[in-house]
C-alpha cells in the first residue's frame, strides 16, 4: 500500500505530494497524486532515518531529493519489503518499553547524583589547580573589600599584639609549602562574625581580634595559621567557588571574561564567613596544621584545646550557626584527632 507523503525534489526546498510504494523490481517509486513518476530509486540508493516517537520519516535518495512522511507504520513496511536496514531500530524499541523507560530515568538519576557528588568535585579540583594568579588575586582582592564594607572593621589590636603575631605566622610560613613569602597575614575587628579566621585564594589570611583573644599560647596561634594556610594549599576557596559556581567559573576559564570573575568572587565571603567548607577539606587543613605543628615541635592538642573553648564561648547549647568552628566535621571529632596526633 502507498505510503502518502511529501516528495522534495533534489537539492531544493521546493516538494511536492505524493506517494511512495515498492516496485516489483525491488526499487522505491515516488508519484504524484496525478500518478506522475517523480523517481525511481534503487534499494542501495535509499537511506532511511530511525523510529522515534511520532516524529516524520525521512527517505533519502543520493540525487539529493528525499521523501518526507508521518506514517511511520508505512515506512516500516516499505524497508521491510525493500529488506532495508534502518539504524535506531534498538532506541525505538527501548523508547516503547516502559521497563527500559524506568531503567533510563534510574541511569539518569543515578548518573546525576554520581556527577553531583564525584564529578563536580573533580572538576572543581582541576580548575582550582589551573586558575591563574592573576585570577585569584582579583577574587581575593574583591573578596576582602567586601567583607570589609560589610562585616568586618579596622583592627583594635595593639602594635605589640600584631607584632607578636607577625613573628608567629612567619614561624609557621617558613615551615609550611609556600615559604614565608607565600602568604600574608591581615588583622580584623570581626564585628558580628566574632572569632575568625579565613583564608583568600592569593594566601592572604586573616584573623579576627576576636580569636587572638581567645588562645592563650602561641601553639593555639600557629595551630590555626597551620590550618588556614592548608586551606590556601589546596585550593579550598578556589574548589567552594567553582563548585557554587560552576557555570560562570568555566566561562571565565575559557574566555577570559572578568566579569564572570567578578561574579564568581560573590560566592567566597558567604564560603568564608560561614566556614562552609566540605568536610573533607577541614579535615584536610587539620590534619596539615597537626603535621606542620609537629614538625615545628609543638603539639597539635593546642589548637584542640582552642577549639573547644571557641565552641563554649560562641556556640553555646545551640550550636555554632558560623564562625571559624563552622559544622564540618563536628568539634569533638576534631579535636580528638588532632589530639591523637599529639606524642604523648
Amino acid at each position: 500500500m502507498p505510503v502518502q507523503g511529501r516528495y522534495f525534489f533534489p537539492r531544493s526546498t521546493r516538494f511536492a505530494a505524493a506517494r511512495a510504494s515498492a516496485t516489483a523490481g525491488g526499487g522505491l517509486r515516488i508519484e504524484d497524486e496525478a500518478g506522475t513518476v517523480l523517481a525511481d530509486v534503487s534499494r542501495k540508493d535509499i537511506s532511511v532515518s530511525p523510529r522515534l516517537g511520532n516524529l516524520a520519516r525521512r527517505l533519502g535518495f543520493s540525487d539529493g531529493s528525499h521523501f518526507e512522511t508521518t506514517d511511520n507504520d508505512g515506512v516500516d513496511e516499505l524497508t521491510r519489503a525493500l529488506r532495508l536496514r534502518v539504524a535506531g531500530n534498538v532506541l525505538h524499541m527501548l523508547e516503547r518499553s516502559w521497563r527500559w523507560a524506568l531503567a533510563s530515568v534510574a541511569v539518569a538519576i543515578l548518573a546525576s547524583y554520581l556527577f553531583i557528588v564525584f564529578g563536580i568535585p573533580a572538576v572543581a579540583k582541576t580548575l582550582a589547580d589551573r586558575t591563574p594568579a592573576s585570577v585569584t588575586a582579583v577574587i581575593s582582592r574583591q573578596t576582602l573589600d567586601f567583607l570589609d564594607r560589610t562585616i568586618t572593621g579596622p583592627t583594635k589590636l595593639s602594635a605589640a599584639e600584631q607584632t607578636r603575631a607577625l613573628g608567629l605566622f612567619r614561624n609557621v610560613a617558613r615551615h609550611a609549602p609556600r615559604g614565608e613569602h607565600g602568604y600574608a597575614l591581615k588583622f580584623r575587628d570581626g564585628g558580628p562574625i566574632g572569632a575568625n579566621a579565613f583564608a583568600l585564594p592569593d594566601g592572604t589570611i586573616v584573623m579576627t581580634d576576636q580569636i587572638w583573644k581567645l588562645t592563650r599560647n602561641d601553639e593555639e596561634v600557629e595551630g590555626v595559621f597551620g590550618h588556614e594556610m592548608s586551606h590556601v594549599n589546596h585550593a579550598h576557596g578556589l574548589q567552594s567557588i567553582y563548585q557554587a559556581s560552576m557555570i560562570p567559573a568555566v566561562i571565565a576559564l575559557i574566555t577570559g571574561d572578568i566579569s564572570q570573575v567578578s561574579q564568581m568572587a560573590t560566592v567566597l565571603p558567604g564560603v568564608l564567613v560561614e566556614s562552609s567548607y566540605a568536610r573533607g577539606f577541614e579535615q584536610q587543613a587539620d590534619d596539615d596544621s597537626a603535621k606542620l605543628m609537629l614538625s615545628m615541635g609543638a603539639k597539635p592538642s593546642h589548637l584542640a584545646d582552642l577549639l573547644e573553648r571557641l565552641e563554649a564561648a560562641d556556640c553555646g547549647k545551640g550550636g555554632c550557626a558560623q564562625g571559624w568552628l563552622g559544622s564540618h566535621p563536628d568539634t569533638d571529632v576534631r579535636a580528638a584527632k588532632l589530639r591523637a596526633e599529639t606524642p604523648k
